[in-house]
């Protein structure tokens, strides 16, 4: 087991860490690239796992105090490679023993084994568990994380409590970042697409033809799929992926209305997408509606539960 959810201290340095430990011992299935730097200079990494010609994207931590799901999913990638090598190890037995077949549960687990090998060779998944290193840093450590003294000193002026904190390192919203038409300016010289993160995500929108788009978020244990921009069509294959996902993780769905809040603007990364390619994006929120920020680090596990059979799942649609 490479990803622990026990250590209670994860740091973006942990999580760069454990990529690259996966990327070295899943060699076959894993590789890892960087996809662009943060504000602080540090390195936005993506997973690829599979060897598929289709891809499907994986994205976390865009908001910096929504601290769990970066490490699920990266324990989802090792989850999946490791059934992956098994497979490959039946396989070179070429033997299936009496005494499998006669136990039922060990004969599900083979066959599991199998539909993940089989979705490791139609798709690749593209997980970038942490698109907002510098918020991450910040929520877990404080505003002395940021190593650029400019940025430390223009974002503690703001008055919020480290642990809430959401923005990256320059007080930037990112899910509030993307050029889409429900985004609007929030202030004298806001533009979209301004940061670092949105430019490198976008950039991975457009460097891969991607069949689907995830976006994990946290609170609220629910999914949202309706898009106000798009047509009536391009919807009802968004609430029919919502379903299928919400069977596996027990998810609920959330209401048209709440797309976005009253007085919120749009922009967010599913927005972009949606509209630029015309291909599924939902996001999922993670955890109780009710937890506190910081996110308890039992959550992990929990939440791994709920999700892990999200890629199987979306596999077996019609992309």
């Amino acid at each position: 087991m490479i990803i622990d959810f026990n250590r209670k201290d994860y740091s973006y340095e942990d999580l760069v860490l454990d990529a690259d430990i996966l990327t070295n011992t899943y060699k076959n299935i894993i590789s890892n690239v960087t996809i662009g730097k943060s504000h602080d200079n540090r390195d936005i990494v993506m997973l690829r796992l599979g060897v598929g010609k289709k891809h499907i994207l994986f994205c976390g931590g865009v908001h910096g105090r929504e601290t769990v799901n970066p490490i699920v999913l990266l324990k989802i990638a090792e989850y999946y490679a490791c059934h992956y090598e098994d497979c490959i190890k039946i396989r070179e037995s070429r033997e299936t023993p009496d005494d499998v077949l006669c136990d039922e549960e060990l004969y599900e687990l083979i066959l599991f084994k199998k539909c993940v090998h089989e979705l490791l060779h139609t798709y690749t998944i593209l997980i970038i568990p942490l698109l907002n290193p510098d918020g991450y840093m910040i929520s877990l450590y404080g505003y002395e994380a940021v190593k650029n003294q400019a940025l430390r000193n223009r974002i503690k002026g703001m008055g919020i409590k480290h642990f809430e904190w959401k923005y990256n390192s320059r007080g930037v919203d990112i899910n509030r970042n993307f050029p889409s038409r429900l985004w609007k300016p929030k202030g004298k010289g806001d533009y979209a697409a301004s940061e670092n993160e949105t430019k490198a995500l976008i950039q991975v929108f457009h460097q891969y033809r991607i069949k689907c788009f995830l976006d994990f978020h946290s609170r609220g244990k629910s999914i949202y799929y309706y898009r106000s921009a798009m047509s009536g069509e391009y919807n009802d294959k968004q609430l029919h992926i919502a379903k299928r996902l919400a069977h596996v993780t027990k998810y609920e769905l959330n209401d048209s209305r709440n797309e976005i809040e009253p007085d919120d603007s749009g922009g967010n990364t599913v927005h972009y997408f949606s509209e630029r390619f015309n291909k599924p994006a939902l996001t999922i929120e993670t955890v109780d509606e009710n937890a506190a920020f910081p996110l308890d680090y039992k959550y992990r596990a929990i939440t791994f539960d709920e999700l892990k059979l999200v890629p199987l799942e979306l596999g077996g649609v019609q992309l």
